[in-house]
C-alpha cells in the first residue's frame, strides 16, 4: 500500500480514532482519562485536538515504533507535495 498510494508519513500525529491531530498533553489535563496503573506509569501524553483521545507511550509503543521505523527507512518520510 504504501509503494502504491504513497501517502504522506507523519508518524505518530494523527489520532487512530478520528484522524484529528496530535499535540503533547500534559499529564494533568488527561489525568480523569487515565486508568491507576497508566496515571501511575507514564508521564509523556498527547492528546487529539479533534475527539480528546488520549495517547502514551505504553507496553505495545516498541513494537509499532519498530514497524514505523521500517516503513521510514523504505519509503522515507514525505509530504504530501512529494507523491510520486
Amino acid at each position: 500500500m504504501l509503494s502504491r498510494f504513497a501517502p504522506p508519513l507523519a508518524p505518530w500525529t494523527r489520532c487512530t480514532t478520528c484522524n484529528g491531530t496530535l499535540r503533547e498533553a500534559p499529564k494533568e489535563s488527561v489525568h480523569e482519562m487515565l486508568r491507576v496503573g497508566t496515571q501511575r506509569t507514564y508521564d509523556a501524553f498527547a492528546q487529539c485536538t479533534d475527539c480528546g483521545q488520549a495517547y502514551w507511550q505504553g507496553a505495545h509503543h516498541e513494537r509499532l515504533a519498530a514497524i514505523v521505523d521500517e516503513a521510514v527507512r523504505e519509503f522515507g518520510v514525505r509530504s504530501p507535495s512529494q507523491r510520486p
